[in-house]
């Protein structure tokens, strides 16, 4: 079979038109327009943002456990060695009719020593009608040339760890896994799958990280956008994240 190979980097950077934009307005903070919010300061709304074809973007590496809504949810952002002001995006899409993000950036986050928080209310999450379960979020840091994301915690851990890509396009994954960062040779993964039936929106895989020690690792795969007669595209990228089984408790 013959197949247009899409060129990437390697590292996810550049093929995330999830991304918020970095500047938003100021607005009524009574709507559920993505505006710029006080106490705490962030930009948060629904934003209509139509993603292009040809895409594949990772959108989450997340812990959480969340049934419902309170009055306010909050997110922890571990520290690492050399890490500082971590890039927190905070989504949830509506895959049904693909005419909205909600999207939460720009925070201002809190240092709690091991960690960076935040705590937000839940006025815009409620007002919109977006499920608990749907709530996507995506923290990494950046040291120097290289970015290296690191599990956000939503409200409690659920014990596991679940990566989360988006395409509005058919997606079918021959392979996923991961495999300590300083392994050279990828033989022997610490967690492999596939995905070779293929789907669109999102893309969930859920990895227990609790037994695995504490470091640097990469997430390899190879992944292919699928249409009616053209040509699949090829793409094989590598997320470099960090784990430690702590928080995963």
């Amino acid at each position: 079979m013959n197949y247009k190979i899409l060129l990437t980097s390697l590292l996810i950077l550049g093929i995330n038109p999830l991304s918020a934009n970095a500047y938003c307005p100021q607005g009524n903070p009574r709507s559920t327009d993505y505006i710029r919010r006080k106490t705490p300061d962030r930009c948060e709304g629904i934003k209509v943002q139509p993603i292009s074809g040809n895409s594949l973007s990772l959108i989450s590496i997340a812990t959480r456990n969340i049934n419902d809504y309170g009055n306010r949810i909050s997110l922890q952002v571990p520290r690492i060695k050399k890490g500082n002001n971590p890039e927190v995006l905070v989504t949830s899409r509506d895959d049904k009719h693909n005419k909205y993000n909600y999207i939460l950036d720009d925070l201002l986050l809190s240092n709690n020593g091991e960690n960076f928080g935040f705590s937000w209310d839940t006025y815009v999450l409620k007002k919109a009608n977006i499920p608990a379960n749907k709530l996507r979020a995506l923290a990494s840091y950046s040291l120097g040339s290289q970015k290296v994301y690191v599990p956000v915690t939503l409200a409690k851990s659920s014990g596991k760890y679940e990566f989360v890509f988006y395409s509005q396009d058919r997606v079918r994954f021959t392979s996923l896994k991961i495999f300590p960062l300083e392994k050279k040779k990828e033989d022997n993964p610490i967690y492999s799958t596939s995905r070779k039936t293929a789907n669109s929106g999102e893309i969930s895989f859920i990895w227990d990280g609790s037994k695995a020690p504490g470091g640097r690792y990469k997430l390899h795969y190879i992944a292919f956008i699928d249409r009616i007669n053209e040509p699949s595209d090829r793409i094989e990228n590598v997320i470099v994240f960090e784990h430690h089984p702590n928080w995963l408790k």
